[in-house]
């Protein structure tokens, strides 16, 4: 991956982390799944840069972003993502989300149309709110401990994922604020989330990514087809043969993909 800068832009709640590349193209901002960082997207992030001025953000509590203490809710972290587009990009931007970031991702589009000109979902937890899941990330992380030692906690409940994954994994986990897991493991994440009405106030065209039920999707295939009903100008796609990380396990496939779907968006807007 090529080396990045990393800025702070000073939203009205916390301070926010984020990465841009150069200003090759129209605004593409991408936004982490929990627990991760902006270099989550590091599988894809050059490729997008080619065409797009790129920025990727760490969200709320995330990465070298300030921790907002009880606020880790869906409806929560769209909040420091509005601002940032309405001050730090200033156009309508072309968003992507990964996973929880997806659900950031659809409220901002619901609630600033304005700032957002197209948006990809991967695979999106939309009707997710609580899941015992992340208990063992909870208890990792509040032993507040160091990234080897955090390292050898996820090996002991995770035999499958590479050494580099865990690496990765536990570097990330020790720069979450804890709280952000207890909010999934409790049920206050979909506190006062309706997401069929965000989804029918969306009025951009948004593409909705699924990955397989079977190797661990974060939204069913009765919950995307309703999602994909309630879309306005949706465009809805499955992968049979990929898990929750797309991007990481077939990233050329997601780039051409997400490319193909703004570039079309784009090619309609000139038309006028």
């Amino acid at each position: 991956m090529t080396n990045y800068p990393e800025k702070k832009f000073a939203a009205s709640t916390v301070q926010v982390n984020y990465a841009e590349g150069p200003d090759n193209g129209p605004p593409l901002v991408l936004i982490h799944g929990i627990g991760g960082r902006w270099v989550n997207w590091s599988s894809v992030i050059d490729q997008f840069a080619e065409s797009w001025h790129v920025y990727a953000l760490d969200l709320r509590g995330h990465g070298d972003t300030g921790d907002i203490s009880n606020s880790y809710r869906f409806i929560d972290y769209p909040i420091e993502d509005v601002e940032f587009l309405r001050n730090v990009v200033g156009e309508p931007a072309y968003v992507v989300g990964h996973s929880l970031g997806a659900v950031t991702a659809s409220g901002v589009c619901a609630v600033t149309p304005e700032l957002v000109a197209a948006a990809v979902l991967e695979d999106p937890p939309l009707y997710v709110d609580k899941t015992d899941q992340f208990n063992t990330n909870y208890e990792i992380r509040m032993k507040n401990l160091s990234v080897k030692d955090t390292a050898i906690e996820l090996r002991k409940a995770d035999k499958n994922s590479s050494d580099e994954q865990i690496a990765n994994r536990a570097i990330n986990m020790t720069k979450v604020d804890p709280e952000v897991w207890a909010f999934p493991a409790d049920g206050r994440l979909g506190e006062s989330w309706d997401p069929d009405a965000v989804l029918e106030a969306i009025e951009q065209p948004v593409l909705l990514m699924q990955a397989s039920p079977d190797m661990g999707a974060a939204i069913s295939d009765s919950e995307a087809t309703h999602a994909d009903d309630l879309l306005k100008q949706g465009r809805y796609v499955k992968w049979d043969d990929v898990g929750h990380g797309m991007h990481d396990a077939q990233p050329e496939r997601f780039v051409q993909l997400v490319n193909a779907f703004f570039k079309q968006v784009l090619r309609k807007q000139s038309k006028g």
